[in-house]
C-alpha cells in the first residue's frame, strides 16, 4: 500500500507540472538559440574587426563591421529588454561615443582605422553580453515587449538612416530587425495567438509581411519612409493588441 500510496503522488505530482507548464516560456526557450547565433556572429566579427584595425586594413574592418552588425541587429528584440547597460555600452544611439557607432564614425566617416581602443572595447562587451545570455531566461512578456518596442522603432527612428548613417547599412539593419521579429512571432507567439484569436495572427502575419516587402529596395533612396512608417506602428500596434490573448500585459512602447 505504500508503494502504491508514493506511485499515486510520484504521478500526481506529474501531472500536475504538465497541467502547469507554460507552453509560452518553453517556446521562448526555443528561441534562445536564435539570439545567441546572432550574438556569436557579432561577437566573432567583432574580433575580427579588430584584427583588421590592428593590420591598418581598412576595406576589411569595414566589411567585419557589417558581419558583426548584422548579427546584432538580428538579436536586437532582446538587447534593450533584458540587457539595458550593456546595449547602451555596444549599441548607444544618437550620441554614439562608444560601441558600434564609434567604430563606424572612424572606419566609414573618417575612413580610418584609428580605432583599436574603441574595438577592443566593443569586442569585451560583446563577449560579456554572450556570456551573460547564457545564464538569463528570455521570458514571454519580455520577448513581446522587445518586438513590439523595436517593430515601433523600424518606422519611427530608421527610416531616415537611422543609427548607421556613416556605414549606409540602415536597409540591412531593419531587415535584421524583422528577421528577428518575424522568427520570434513564429516560434514563440503564432501557436498560442492562432488558437485564441485566428483573425488576430492573420494580422500580425499580413504586417510582417508587409514590412518586409517595404523594405525589399535597393537603397535607402528608393525606399518610401511614409509606407515603412505606417507598416511599423501598425505592426506595433497589432502586437499590443495581442497582449490580452496571450495572456500577456499589453508592450509600452515608451523608455
Amino acid at each position: 500500500m505504500i508503494r502504491i500510496a508514493g506511485l499515486i503522488a510520484v504521478i500526481g505530482a506529474a501531472l500536475s507540472s504538465a497541467a502547469t507548464a507554460d507552453p509560452l516560456a518553453d517556446a521562448s526557450a526555443g528561441f534562445k538559440p536564435f539570439v545567441a547565433g546572432g550574438i556569436a556572429e557579432s561577437l566573432a566579427s567583432a574580433r575580427t574587426l579588430r584584427e583588421r584595425i590592428a593590420a591598418q586594413d581598412l576595406a576589411g574592418a569595414q566589411r567585419a563591421w557589417i558581419s558583426a552588425r548584422g548579427g546584432w541587429e538580428r538579436a536586437e528584440i532582446v538587447t534593450d529588454e533584458f540587457f539595458p547597460d550593456l546595449d547602451d555600452a555596444i549599441d548607444s544611439w544618437p550620441n554614439g561615443k562608444h560601441g558600434f557607432h564609434a567604430v563606424e564614425a572612424r572606419l566609414f566617416g573618417a575612413h580610418k582605422t584609428d580605432a583599436l581602443a574603441q574595438a577592443d572595447a566593443l569586442v569585451a562587451d560583446l563577449a560579456a553580453f554572450d556570456e551573460k545570455l547564457h545564464g538569463t531566461v528570455l521570458t514571454p512578456q519580455g520577448l513581446l515587449n522587445g518586438m513590439t518596442k523595436l517593430a515601433y522603432e523600424i518606422g519611427e527612428n530608421k527610416a531616415d538612416g537611422g543609427e548607421s548613417q556613416f556605414a549606409g547599412t540602415s536597409i540591412a539593419d531593419m531587415a535584421a530587425n524583422l528577421d528577428g521579429i518575424r522568427t520570434a512571432y513564429r516560434t514563440v507567439f503564432a501557436e498560442r495567438l492562432m488558437a485564441a484569436d485566428s483573425e488576430l495572427d492573420g494580422t500580425a502575419r499580413k504586417d510582417i509581411d508587409r514590412l518586409a516587402a517595404i523594405l525589399k529596395v535597393p537603397d535607402l533612396k528608393s525606399l518610401d519612409a511614409d509606407a515603412l512608417l505606417e507598416a511599423s506602428e501598425d505592426l506595433a500596434a497589432t502586437l499590443q493588441n495581442a497582449a490580452p490573448a496571450l495572456g500577456l500585459a499589453k508592450p509600452n512602447l515608451g523608455n
